[in-house]
């Protein structure tokens, strides 16, 4: 898969698109699930009898989330090398999530509610995988950061062999979710869990997008070498295919939605809520998907920016404001604009704090700590052998970067 020569432009829409995704996490968690009712003192579903009509589809947002890693990361990966690949994504995702697991390690010595965790717990949250450790995340989203982390470590396995080219790219996407399904239906649900092959066709989705996106914008330049490439049709029909497997998994995780919610969560909305989501990203990633207004862009990337530390600070400290005030006697509208407000504060502080400081310098050390300890690696080469030039589309910084963000967590934990 060729690298473009062509400076490679934001996707502004898509900012706006993550950001939108994050809010309708924030909203289910505030006014869908039964935890929130713990923190409000009443039944979400009656206290928000009309919003949470539609808040109660929000957990199928991180089903968009990652949809548009699987675009993302396979942008982001193009001429680079497995260790530039790896300080790109350590760069991108722990200096926010570190400064979040500490806020919320100094929240919980303040509150009494929430989730209450040992040194040692907190110190397994830090590596991004508390599960592994037998450890309970600190923050509910965070199950999510370690399917991405599967993801990626797939994607590196891909690097370590060879270019991740046009081919290669739709065999994982294909592949990862047929063997997922396969062990499944073998009966290996723990091998099915490691492989995360719940939601691998969701990334395979995304995936096959960035390669239509590549076909239809002219940014593919395969060589006619070896056996023909699946055409753009093919490709399309793949994608179908995988579109059809996403919806049933829908069908059977709304079953489960009803169950946690105790309304009724139904599976032919959801299924419509996920193949809008799907729309929404092609059509954010569409060439003509352009912000030119300055103002207009320059909100859009902020709203790109406050996305992941948003999604990663949001439940804990909301649902503590919640619980200061409704037991304070505040009002519902007033309270649950207070919790939004303040876990927006809080992710601004952390991207401006934190992670627009620490991001770039973690990410070139990284490289260059895994450069030096194997110094004959090369960048990834395209397929038809030239080098990607400096600046292109290999590097995500300006550009798409994935936001986000279940391991061994049962399918109810992403509904809470």
């Amino acid at each position: 898969m060729v690298s473009s020569t062509h400076t490679a432009p934001r996707m502004h829409v898509l900012d706006v698109l993550r950001f939108g995704a994050a809010l309708a996490v924030v909203l289910y968690h505030f006014t869908a699930t039964p935890t929130a009712d713990r923190y409000w003192g009443v039944d979400v579903s009656v206290l928000f009898a009309g919003v949470n009509e539609v808040t109660r589809y929000g957990w199928l947002a991180v089903e968009a989330f990652f949809v548009i890693s699987g675009f993302a990361i396979l942008w982001s990966v193009q001429g680079r090398t497995l260790a530039q690949f790896t300080g790109s994504r350590v760069g991108r995702l722990y200096p926010a999530f570190w400064a979040c697991v500490a806020a919320t390690a100094v929240l919980q010595s303040l509150w009494d509610g929430g989730r209450h965790l040992s040194a040692a717990e907190t110190l397994a949250n830090a590596t991004m995988a508390p599960d592994l450790f037998g450890a309970e995340p600190s923050q509910v989203v965070y199950w999510t950061l370690l399917v991405e982390l599967k993801f990626y470590l797939l994607i590196g396995v891909a690097l370590a062999v060879g270019p991740l080219t046009r081919g290669r790219a739709i065999a994982l996407a294909l592949g990862w979710p047929a063997v997922g399904m396969v062990i499944s239906g073998l009966g290996y649900p723990w091998l099915a869990e490691l492989l995360s092959a719940r939601h691998a066709v969701y990334f395979g989705i995304g995936m096959l997008l960035f390669v239509l996106w590549r076909d239809l914008t002219g940014r593919s330049e395969e060589p006619s070498v070896g056996r023909r490439a699946p055409s753009t049709r093919a490709v399309g029909a793949a994608l179908a295919v995988l579109v059809v497997a996403g919806a049933e998994r829908v069908v059977h995780a709304a079953g489960l939605a009803t169950e946690l919610q105790g309304v009724e969560v139904d599976p032919v909305v959801s299924v419509g809520v996920l193949l809008a989501g799907i729309a929404l990203v092609a059509a954010a990633t569409h060439p003509r998907a352009t912000v030119r207004h300055r103002g207009a862009a320059s909100a859009c990337v902020t709203a790109g920016a406050l996305t992941y530390p948003l999604y990663l600070v949001h439940t804990q400290f909301g649902w503590a404001v919640t619980e200061w005030l409704s037991t304070a006697g505040v009002g519902t509208g007033p309270t649950l604009a207070a919790a939004v407000g303040v876990s927006l504060l809080l992710a601004a502080a952390i991207h401006h704090g934190v992670e627009a400081p620490s991001s770039r310098p973690l990410r070139r050390a990284v490289t260059e700590r895994l450069q030096d300890a194997a110094p004959l690696a090369r960048p990834a080469l395209p397929d038809d052998g030239r080098p990607t030039p400096p600046g292109g589309a290999a590097h995500d910084h300006g550009r798409v970067v994935a936001g986000t963000t279940a391991g061994t967590a049962p399918l109810h934990a992403m509904l809470r």
